[in-house]
């Protein structure tokens, strides 16, 4: 069984990736917090890490979507209970140019520029038992356009047995047209059973296009409560791009049947992927 677990962090993302059986093989994929949760600090208290020989927790990877703050701003406290072994980061944006455009120089922004001085080999030893596919543009790609660090998410696919779980990052039209280009990422959308929704499920990271390939089983939005208008409705909009009738959510003491999820009203989400084609929805 594979453990899919998108924390609720409000406006920000957190999913970690537990393979049962082998927690040298445990993701974090972004890690966004608040002012009061650190989601590494449940995944230690429920004894999902190895500790190396020194006592220190491992996280064996974390990659990253987006490199706007929600997507990062829990690293400062991440370096500080864990040691990350291995990094994901998409290489379209360079630490220098992070640093020239970020209007604040965070803490959590100098960690991540660290992560990418320091993280720059090929990874070696990496064989999880599910797959990772990442996808990123290029500044390249949008010649005689301002590029931005939404368009340049990293859109990562993770696969195992027969289902698959698409993060959109915080892709918006411009880059979902580009994206689109590339048949190979074409036929990873077409194999996507949840969608894990671009920009926490806000209208700009809706694109139309994307759904004559994708044909979820359901939508996860990662989001706070609704205080904007480019929230409104999405999660209708979304319901009506999936495939079927919905997935069996279990939410102690009820049982529903649901095509969107939202951390803002089902608090983290737990879903469970079986070796074969079978995925379990629950609310922890």
């Amino acid at each position: 069984m594979l453990d899919i677990i998108v924390f609720n962090v409000e406006h920000g993302q957190s999913i970690f990736v537990y393979p049962q059986g082998a927690p040298e093989y445990g993701m974090l994929i972004d890690c966004g917090n608040t002012s009061d949760f650190n989601p590494i600090d449940l995944v230690i208290q429920w004894k999902l890490l190895p500790i190396d020989p020194t006592g220190r927790y491992v996280l064996r990877n974390l990659a990253l979507t987006n490199y706007d703050h929600d997507h990062f701003s829990g690293l400062p406290y991440l370096r500080s209970r864990v040691h990350i072994a291995t990094t994901f980061l998409a290489p379209n944006v360079s630490a220098s140019e992070l640093l020239a455009i970020k209007p604040e120089k965070t803490e959590a922004l100098e960690h991540l520029c660290y992560l990418k001085n320091t993280y720059t080999g090929t990874v070696q030893n990496y064989a999880p038992p599910y797959r990772i596919v990442p996808f990123s543009l290029t500044k390249n790609q949008f010649l005689g356009e301002q590029w931005d660090t939404n368009n340049l998410s990293q859109v990562i696919f993770v696969q195992y047995g027969g289902s698959t779980i698409c993060v959109c990052g915080d892709l918006e039209k411009a880059g979902w047209e580009r994206m689109l280009q590339n048949v190979n990422f074409r036929s990873w959308l077409q194999s996507t059973d949840i969608l894990v929704a671009a920009h926490h499920g806000r209208e700009n990271g809706h694109a139309e296009e994307i759904f004559g390939f994708c044909k979820p089983e359901c939508v996860i939005l990662s989001d706070k409560a609704i205080v904007h208008g480019t929230q409104e409705g999405m999660a209708q909009a979304y319901a009506s791009r999936t495939r079927g009738d919905g997935v069996t959510l279990v939410s102690a003491p009820t049982v529903q049947r649901r095509k969107v999820l939202t951390t803002r009203n089902d608090g983290h989400i737990w879903v469970q992927l079986a070796p074969g084609n079978g995925r379990i929805y629950r609310t922890l």
